[in-house]
């Protein structure tokens, strides 16, 4: 057990003492980043380990989906302290680096949880043009969406980070064929005022692969965040997914960090 004696642990409510933590690996923490900006702020509850007068770590519950998300940086024994400290939710969607296993697992059963690439995106190294077929989506597609996802039912698959809300506060193109909407790419963060987007939610109805639709929309948001003028573009990719990884690349992104991501079910 960690040393609690050694910690103070607050709840962080300054977002430049936040900022100025994330800001040292920002390709790392590109989502936590992502929740200092206003529409996410609300929904986001900071927690801080501090040794002395340092910020050693930090854990970030974000309430804007169901389940909450947890994901956590730095000092593992720091982490392990706010754990201790807080009241933390009975059932999350985690999204933790791999040193700080231990200390989620110290209150969590992990089911189905599964490995994931952080690939970041070289500016550079981008020169994919949209495809032709690609259009904006907007709110009013948000049904549409959710019926597309519902045929993500294969497993590593799973749309399990989509709501609505980040339609209207993030970027969503989509290939429709014949009036159905058949392939999407959106994003789960986005912030110009943070300089941060993390691309998500992307998905090629089963019948309808193999066209490079997914492709295009991903091509799509990543275009769209360049011209806003984001400098940090992220998104998250199965391990073993190599197709995916080999689009990604091409694409322009890098293989950065590992990740671990799955359902935790507190224990007790």
């Amino acid at each position: 057990m960690a040393e609690v004696t050694r910690w103070r642990t607050v709840r962080l409510d300054e977002r430049d003492a936040i900022r100025a933590f994330l800001n040292r690996d920002r390709g790392l923490t590109a989502y936590a980043l992502g929740d200092l900006d206003d529409a996410f702020w609300p929904q986001s509850a900071f927690f801080g380990a501090l040794d002395g007068d340092r910020l050693a770590a930090l854990v970030l519950l974000y309430q804007g989906l169901e389940p909450p998300v947890l994901t956590a940086f730095g000092d593992p024994d720091g982490a392990r302290a706010v754990f201790e400290a807080q009241a933390l939710p009975g059932e999350i969607y985690y999204l933790f680096l791999p040193e700080m296993e231990a200390v989620l697992r110290a209150w969590y059963d992990l089911p189905n949880g599964k490995r994931e690439w952080r690939m970041v995106l070289d500016p550079a190294a981008f020169a994919a043009a949209p495809g032709e077929r690609v259009t904006r989506l907007g709110p009013g597609d948000a049904a549409v969406l959710k019926d597309l996802y519902r045929h993500a039912a294969e497993p590593g698959e799973e749309v399990v980070a989509f709501s609505p809300w980040q339609i209207a506060h993030g970027v969503f193109y989509g290939v429709w064929r014949g009036g159905e909407l058949v392939a999407t790419a959106g994003t789960h963060v986005w912030s110009p005022a943070e300089g941060v987007a993390a691309i998500g939610n992307v998905f090629t109805h089963p019948d309808r692969r193999g066209h490079g639709y997914a492709t295009g929309c991903t091509a799509a948001v990543v275009a769209e965040a360049l011209r806003a003028g984001l400098d940090t573009i992220v998104l998250n990719v199965r391990h073993d997914n190599a197709p995916a990884i080999h689009v990604y690349e091409k694409l322009g992104f890098r293989l950065y960090r590992s990740f671990l991501e799955g359902p935790g079910l507190r224990r007790g």
